[in-house]
Parts: C-alpha cells; sequence; structure tokens
C-alpha cells in the first residue's frame, strides 16, 4: 500500500457535531475538527492556544451569582461593572476603581434578565419588575444609580368609566384671590390698581384692564417672604379683545428677591392676533426660587391705543419646588383593574384633561388609599379644582415596566410586551406624545401579526430591529432614508428565527442573536431596506450552543471572536469572519475545577476596549476553591503574538510577577490549596503547590519574571480524512497512521504530543535542539515529525494536544498513513 499525505492547513470550522464526522463530502469537511477545546480557529486557517485568564478580584459575594456588564464611554474609557444581589461595583483596565460600590435593587435571581443601553455617561437600565434605572458616571470614582424618570408618557387608554379625578389644588403660584393682599401674598401692576388681584382670581371670562396706555407690568409677592420656583405660566386674553382693547404683543416674565433687581425668566415678542378669551401656554427653563413675579409688557394689537386688557395670568411652580396635594378619585373602578391606587402607583404618571382643554401630567408622591393619592403636577396650572372626568394612568407599574432598550434616530427607545415607545428627538427624558416629527412616538403590537413578546430591541442600520420570540421585525421611515417620526413609519417583517431574551451584538457586517430555544445562535443579515434574513451559524457545531446560552459578548480585535459562556459552565467561542468563510465554533475549559464538574463554571463574559488597543474579556468564573465556592473576576489575557517566552501568560486564574529574581513569589491567597504551573524566566514548572499565598521554585531556582497559575491544556482531535481511495471514498476502510507532520509557529514543542485514537500513549515531540543548554523553553516555527504508535483500527484519526503554560499554534498538519485499498 502506497503511503497517504493528505495535508490539512485550514481548521477555519472548528469543532464540528458529531452527526456531521461521515460527512467527508460536504464543502467544509477539511476545514473541520472533531475537538477544538482551548483552542481558537484563527481567520489565517491554523488554531491558536487561547490566552490564560488574569485573575483581578473576587466578587462581593461568591455565595451567589454575579453577572458582568460592560460600560464603554470611548475606546479609552471603558469599564467592567460587577452587577451582584444589590449591588455593583466598577473595574477597569484589570483592577477594581477604588472602592466604588453603588447600591441596587436587583436581586440575584434578576440579575441575568437585566437589560441596558448607554450614551456617554449614563446607561439607562431595565427589566420588568423594577422602575427604570439610570447609572451615571460624573467622575472615574463618582457613579450613581437613580430612578429614571419618564416625561409625560406613555400612558394606558383614556379612561371610559364615570371615574373622576378631583384635585385639591392648582398648581398655581397665586391663591384664588380675592383682593390684592387676601387670601395671601401680594397683588400689584403698574397703575397701582385696586383690582390687580383680578387677574390672578381664577376667572378667564373678564376684562381687566391692567394698564391706561400700552405698556406696563403685573406682580405678585409671596407670602411671608417664600420664594418659590417657576417654570411656566398661561396668559388668557380679554373676553372682548377683538373689539376696542389693546392687548400685549411682547413681554417678559422676571424675578426678583427684593422687588427692586430683576431676573428675566422668559422673553415673548410678537404675540398678536388674539382672539376673545384665548389662552396661550408658554415654558420656559429654570431653576431659581424667586419672592416676586412680574409681567413686565409693552405693544398693543387693538383698537384703543390707551388702555391694555387681559383676562387671566397664571404662573405654574415647578414640580420640584411644590407641595404635593391630594388627588382624589370619585370610586376605585377604572384603577388597577378594581383595586385602586396600589402603594405601588407612587412614582406612577397621571394625565389630567384640565376645564381648558389642555392636558397636563403629574407624578403620585405617596398614596393615601385606594381612592387618594397626593401628586405634583408639572407642565401648566390647572385652571381650577373641578373634577377631571377624562385621564389617563402611566403605563408602568410593577410586573409592567419596560423590558429593553436601544438608542435610534437620536431617540431612546424602551419595549414591552408588544409596544415600543420612543423618546422625543434628542430630549431622551420626553415621552409625550405628539404628531411633529419630533415628538415622542408609541407602536402598539410591534411584534407583528402573532401576539409575540418583545425580548429585545437593537439599532441597526435604517431600521430599528424588534426582536421577538417569534422572529425580528423593523421598524422605520415610511420612506428610503426617511426618518422616523409620528406620521412616517413602517414596520416590517422578517422571515427569522425567533429570539430569546438575550441581548444581541453587532458583528461588524451583521447581528447574532440567540434563538428562542437558547440552544443556536443566529446571524441577521439585510438583504434589503428594512429587510432581513437570518442563518442558524452554529448548525454545523449544534452541540455546543445545545449546551444552552448564558449571553454574547464580541471581540473584534485582535480576531473577530464571539463569546459565549454556556449552562455547563464551558466558554464557547465562534471565529467569525464571513467574509473570508471563517465560521469556527471552538469550546474552552478554565483551570481549575468546580464540585459537581470537571472544570469551573464560566457565569458571565463581556468585552470592552483594552488599553493596548486590543479588547479586554470578563469574565465571571466560579470554581471550588479549598472547599469553598469562589467566583472570581478574571480577563482573559492577549494571545500570544510575536513576543518573548517569558512574557506569555498561558495560565488560568494566574498573576503575573516582574521585579528581581526571587525563589518565591506570594499574593496568590486566593489559589490556597491548589496546584498551579509557573512559567519562570522561560523554564516550566508544573503541579507546584500555593501555601499560604506563596509558590516556590523547586531546587532554590530564581526567575525574575512569573506566570504562575492553574493550567490548562489545549486539545484537537482531527476527522477521518478521505482521499486516496482508488475506487472511491475510503471513509470507514481501515487506516494505520505512522507518523504526523506538524506546521508549527512560535511554539513551545516540549509541551506538544499526538496521540492516535486507539493506542493509549502520548507522543511527545523530540526536538532537543530547540532547548538551550539553560533547560529553558524555547520557541519552534517550522515542520516537525512525530511518529505515532496507531494500528489498523484507528481510522486515521489522531489527537493533538499541548500541556505546558506555553504558547502553541498549529498551521497545519499532515497525517502519514496507509489504508486498505
Amino acid at each position: 500500500m502506497t503511503a497517504l499525505y493528505p495535508i490539512q492547513d485550514v481548521f477555519t470550522r472548528g469543532e464540528i457535531s458529531p452527526r456531521l464526522h461521515a460527512r467527508a463530502s460536504l464543502d467544509f469537511y477539511r476545514a473541520a475538527l472533531a475537538k477544538c477545546e482551548n483552542f481558537v480557529t484563527l481567520p489565517h486557517g491554523g488554531i491558536r492556544a487561547r490566552g490564560g485568564s488574569y485573575f483581578v478580584n473576587e466578587v462581593k459575594n461568591s455565595a451567589r451569582k454575579t453577572r458582568a456588564i460592560p460600560f464603554i464611554f470611548s475606546s479609552e474609557q471603558a469599564y467592567c461593572l460587577e452587577f451582584g444581589d444589590l449591588y455593583i461595583r466598577v473595574y477597569a483596565y484589570g483592577a477594581r476603581v477604588g472602592t466604588v460600590e453603588v447600591a441596587s435593587p436587583y436581586l440575584e435571581a434578576d440579575l441575568f434578565d437585566l437589560a441596558y443601553v448607554q450614551s456617554a455617561d449614563q446607561m439607562w437600565i431595565t427589566h420588568r419588575n423594577y422602575p427604570p434605572k439610570v447609572l451615571t458616571r460624573t467622575a472615574h470614582t463618582a457613579w450613581a444609580l437613580t430612578d429614571f424618570e419618564f416625561l409625560d408618557g406613555p400612558y394606558d387608554d383614556i379612561n371610559t368609566t364615570s371615574t373622576t379625578l378631583t384635585p385639591s389644588d392648582t398648581g398655581h403660584l397665586t391663591p384664588d384671590m380675592t383682593s390684592n393682599t387676601t387670601p395671601s401674598g401680594t397683588a400689584s401692576d403698574g397703575g397701582g390698581s385696586a383690582n390687580a388681584w383680578a387677574i390672578f382670581d381664577r376667572d378667564k371670562t373678564q376684562n381687566i384692564l391692567i394698564s391706561g396706555g400700552g405698556d406696563g407690568y403685573v406682580r405678585f409677592r409671596n407670602a411671608g417672604g417664600a420664594q418659590r420656583v417657576v417654570d411656566a405660566y398661561w396668559v388668557t386674553a380679554a373676553n372682548q379683545a377683538t373689539r376696542a382693547f389693546d392687548y400685549a404683543t411682547a413681554w417678559e416674565i422676571q424675578g426678583s428677591n427684593d422687588g427692586t433687581n430683576w431676573v428675566t425668566l422668559d422673553t415673548r415678542t410678537g404675540e398678536a392676533g388674539w382672539g376673545n378669551g384665548e389662552t396661550r401656554y408658554y415654558e420656559f427653563t429654570n431653576a431659581n426660587a424667586y419672592e416676586y413675579h412680574q409681567f413686565v409688557f409693552s405693544g398693543g394689537g387693538g383698537d384703543d391705543a390707551n388702555n391694555t386688557y387681559l383676562a387671566e395670568i397664571a404662573f405654574h411652580i415647578a414640580a420640584t419646588d411644590q407641595i404635593p396635594f391630594d388627588l382624589t378619585a370619585s370610586s376605585a373602578v377604572g384603577i388597577n383593574g378594581g383595586a385602586g391606587f396600589q402603594t405601588t402607583d407612587v412614582g406612577r404618571a397621571v394625565r389630567l384633561l384640565g376645564a381648558d382643554g389642555l392636558w397636563r401630567w403629574a407624578k403620585i408622591t405617596s398614596r393615601t388609599s385606594t381612592t387618594v393619592v397626593k401628586i405634583i403636577l408639572y407642565g401648566h396650572a390647572l385652571p381650577n379644582t373641578n373634577p377631571v372626568t377624562r385621564w389617563r394612568l402611566g403605563t408602568f407599574v410593577p410586573g409592567k415596566y419596560v423590558e429593553a432598550g436601544s438608542l435610534y434616530e437620536e431617540r431612546l427607545a424602551f419595549s414591552r410586551r408588544f409596544s415600543v415607545y420612543a423618546s422625543a428627538t434628542g430630549d431622551f427624558d420626553n415621552f409625550a406624545l405628539g404628531e411633529k416629527d419630533d415628538d415622542a412616538l408609541e407602536f402598539i403590537q410591534a411584534g407583528g401579526g402573532q401576539a409575540n413578546d418583545i425580548v429585545w430591541i437593537a439599532d441597526s442600520d435604517g431600521a430599528l430591529l424588534i426582536g421577538t420570540s417569534g422572529g425580528i421585525r423593523a421598524l422605520s421611515g415610511s420612506g428610503l432614508d426617511e426618518a422616523l417620526t409620528p406620521s412616517s413609519f413602517k414596520n416590517r417583517r422578517s422571515r427569522t428565527f425567533g429570539c430569546a431574551r438575550i441581548r444581541p451584538v453587532d458583528a461588524g457586517q451583521s447581528f447574532l442573536y440567540v434563538t428562542r430555544s437558547r440552544k443556536s445562535i443566529a446571524e441577521l443579515t439585510q438583504t434589503s431596506t428594512s429587510k432581513f434574513t437570518s442563518d442558524d451559524i452554529g448548525q454545523i457545531s449544534e452541540h455546543i450552543p445545545k449546551q444552552g446560552v448564558v449571553e454574547l459578548a464580541f471581540q473584534t480585535d485582535p480576531d473577530p471572536v464571539l463569546w459565549f459562556p454556556l449552562e455547563n459552565g464551558e466558554l464557547g467561542g465562534y471565529t467569525h469572519q464571513p467574509s473570508q468563510e471563517v465560521r469556527g465554533m471552538h469550546r474552552h475549559r478554565f483551570g481549575g475545577t468546580f464540585a459537581g464538574s470537571g472544570w469551573p463554571i464560566v457565569e458571565s463574559a463581556v468585552v470592552t476596549p483594552g488599553q493596548n488597543g486590543v479588547d479586554d474579556i470578563w469574565l465571571v468564573v466560579k470554581r471550588t476553591i479549598g472547599g469553598v465556592t469562589r467566583r472570581y473576576i478574571e480577563i482573559m489575557t492577549t494571545p500570544f503574538e510575536y513576543g518573548l517566552l517569558e512574557d506569555a501568560f498561558q495560565v488560568d486564574c494566574g498573576l503575573t510577577y516582574s521585579g528581581a529574581a526571587v525563589n518565591v513569589v506570594s499574593g496568590l491567597g486566593h489559589l490556597n490549596g491548589q496546584l498551579v504551573d509557573v512559567l519562570a524566566g522561560g523554564t516550566v514548572y508544573r503541579g507546584l503547590p500555593v501555601a499560604s499565598g506563596q509558590v516556590t521554585l523547586p531546587g532554590g531556582a530564581t526567575a525574575a519574571k512569573w506566570q504562575v497559575g492553574l493550567p490548562f491544556q489545549s486539545e484537537a482531535n482531527t476527522l477521518e480524512l478521505d482521499v486516496g481511495g482508488q475506487d472511491g471514498s475510503v471513509i470507514g476502510r481501515r487506516k494505520k497512521v505512522a507518523k504526523v507532520i506538524l506546521s508549527l509557529l512560535e511554539t513551545d514543542t516540549t509541551g506538544l504530543q499526538v496521540q492516535s485514537f486507539i493506542r493509549g500513549r502520548w507522543e511527545s515531540v523530540r526536538m532537543p535542539s530547540i532547548v538551550a543548554p539553560d533547560g529553558k523553553a524555547k520557541l519552534y516555527t517550522g515542520n516537525v515529525d512525530v511518529p505515532v504508535d496507531d494500528s489498523w483500527e484507528g481510522q486515521g484519526r489522531v489527537r493533538i494536544r499541548h500541556v505546558n503554560p506555553t504558547p502553541c499554534t498549529i498551521r497545519a498538519f499532515t497525517p502519514v498513513f496507509d489504508a486498505e485499498p
């Protein structure tokens, strides 16, 4: 029989499913492996042992599950957040940020259902059972978690029951005046009139003379020297404004604390064309409190050049400065399904249609009973305290809070069940609906024809992607390159897989997301404007994601790799460069163990930009150390490339020492009782014990550079190659491997071993010429021949493993074997 030399120089399809191990006719077969563990498939074709993991810190409470979440301000300022039971801690570039710890409401059981969206120094965090929160960074060590307040919306449907809501106050700066000094405060005008109070008497049907000429002022001084913040007002023209009266056409709203020195709060000009009894509403930004407020006017727009009349002026006390007042329901009908107001309604919005036909909104500050709550009023003062028949309660209550978020076209968008809510353009707090292009939006039944819950939303080119349990839809403007507005939108369905409630990732040319079963990963690609399709990227490696995907994190540098923790504790990897047909999955088992499993449990993984231009992969890893469960935050280190051997970091949960040559290093308390591998000065030491946080080199050896940590090994198993048959395929025919030729790049061959599938003996790569006289390993690039002890039952397959804490890159391998003719 003639010896065969079938080279495999491409591994870009990674580890494929056992169901495909006999499918040699498939195009990808010769680019695949039966096993790819702790090796990463490279876009260039080869495989490389993954980098080790650097120990950062133990989580606050190792007894409880912990999640990592990225906070990325920019490529130069990036953080990893440790979300634990009722707290958040902050890390950056391999270390905890001071003693920063923020109290949070999130329980351990809810951590992996949290959704988040970030813009600059703010992150909005959502969960169906928690009111939305905002995490804000004001400095490197200054972080705060606060409630996110939806301004004026969204709301449930308008009340259609007979229940009315009666306010006990109106939000006016002035009381209902009956004279210039009663019931409290002082009203005055520029003419010294005894009737100045009438402009503040809640009667909008009058003709009040406020000046005998075309200019003047109307003033109010708060009782007792009280200072109040005003942020809005409305003006009502005289009920005969179009007849023989003048009306104000230009004015300033001014504030003062001494009645002499005035600050302009708002200015208006060109306010002409008033109708009889017309009311106009004005708002401005102000946070300063004043004892005096005045309306200083000029101009004139009627037939009388000597007399200026108005009917009413109403200043609104800013909600932040109001004393909460009662809102009383006539019954519990229509409120929380007939249960009336609940304690959980505190913080909920209420919209009220005033007697003047203007909607206001309020926030519930406390609950007195099922029919009485206290509120603060936003926007404008109510015209009176009459019962309100048309009202709407805020949509969000416990169990019905928003669930996911995204930024899209300068809007902050959230989803809940079948609906999408988007803020006003450039105003992330404002969810007041309207008809203008930049007003807030609300889309109901965004899940499409089926009643499928929305599980995530994400910004994509030209569309807001809506991931539902039944598939993906695209929400966008109605025309090509047209912005999404209340009057211009389309909601398109795409033929895609249903989605799990796991945040998708942007992989450059496409989106990657977890399907509804959590047992496969799909790639979403755009086929045309607002049209998408999805494919199962893991179909040929289905056995890996079938372990159950926990979350996704995408690394772009140095290689494009998707990382995904699995429910069995492994870390899945997927090298993704579709433009080069690179789509290969691999599995990773980290050093150490967890009780009941042969490897530790990777619970969470996120990616942030690193300081050296390479992405940091943050991990939360659960191990059993000294009989106790420990959860550690670790960073997977940059893979070894073109460096010095002594700098290679190929251990897990490890640390580095660099300094004077020493025989003992300390600071390893997190690994007490464990056996570790050490790369010290280029020499490999395996299985050294850690005691009292220290490890000692045998024989009194010293080194100035140490890499110390838990060992792991990388293993690749080949498939049966189908080559050389005289009468067809040789799959299934007996084969015997005589040797393997490996093409290596920067590899420590002293840790490289090969084994046949039948014989149990591992054959080491014997190349004494690359070991220096001092015993230190050297990196080798080139081809090596490794004899293999095989039998005719081996099917021509071999195992390759690397066991040292040193680099290993395999560019190609060639099994030399004989096969039955």
